[in-house]
């Protein structure tokens, strides 16, 4: 693990810190402080029974106040063993295959379209809105020459006017579209350049190793029932932002 890496790891522990119980000396747990629940969306912390058992327990299951006011959550104890497992194998994968991160983030952005794609949808629009102008022209012509009414004049420039309304916001959300194809270009660089420091050191990594990376990268990983979203916070940038997606 680069120094770099090291740093930022030891920032995010500080946080996870406060809000996870680090006095569990029977079980090692992965995400411990990470895991929430699907169901009702609270914490769920790592618990061992006293043949070594170990599971992650939502807090909605024990807490007396909601016991109290039956609404006790009926989510399901969590094996600690297949979870921690899985959690790692999906990190394990993103790290080494960067590309997973770019397509989450291009879904997320909605933003599919290439960018020759994006400059022929802008010409097209653009063409069309100088063809509006052009009739605007003309109708103003006719206006003058005494072709047309007042009335009609003003009905028909109206409608020009939200014709052409309608296409330049369609232009604005397709020029916002490709400057976030520029940004998804320079963050996805980033991303894989941070995968890359990070993967020569991901063979024979330790648990301590393991539960710094997933302290660094994983926001949270939300269980319901047999299903478990592993939302991820990557550094796009050597100092910079972490940027969300989620499998």
């Amino acid at each position: 693990m680069s120094q770099e890496v090291f740093d930022a790891v030891q920032a995010k522990l500080s946080v996870n810190r406060q809000q996870s119980p680090r006095n569990n000396t029977v079980n090692q747990y992965l995400p411990r402080g990470l895991v929430s629940c699907g169901k009702c969306r609270l914490s769920a912390m790592g618990r061992t029974t006293s043949p070594g058992y170990g599971y992650y327990l939502c807090r909605g299951k024990s807490d007396p106040l909601l016991k109290a006011l039956g609404e006790r959550c009926t989510a399901r104890f969590v094996p600690a063993g297949q979870l921690d497992d899985l959690v790692w194998a999906d990190l394990r994968r993103v790290l080494l295959e960067p590309d997973s991160i770019r397509q989450a983030l291009e879904r997320a952005r909605s933003g599919h379209w290439l960018p020759q794609e994006l400059q022929a949808r802008q010409g097209k629009i653009r063409a069309a809105v100088q063809v509006i102008e052009t009739q605007e022209e003309r109708l103003l012509e006719a206006y003058l020459a005494k072709v047309l009414e007042l009335p009609e004049f003003e009905r028909k420039r109206s409608e020009l006017i939200a014709r052409k309304a309608t296409l330049q916001a369609q232009l604005l959300e397709v020029e916002a579209m490709a400057r976030q194809r520029v940004e998804l270009a320079a963050v996805t660089e980033g991303i894989e350049a941070f995968c890359q420091s990070v993967r020569a050191g991901l063979e024979g990594v330790n648990f301590e190793g393991r539960r710094q990376l997933v302290e660094l990268l994983v926001d949270c990983a939300v269980v319901t029932d047999e299903v478990v979203e592993v939302r991820y916070a990557v550094p796009t940038f050597r100092a910079g932002p972490h940027e969300p997606f989620s499998h």
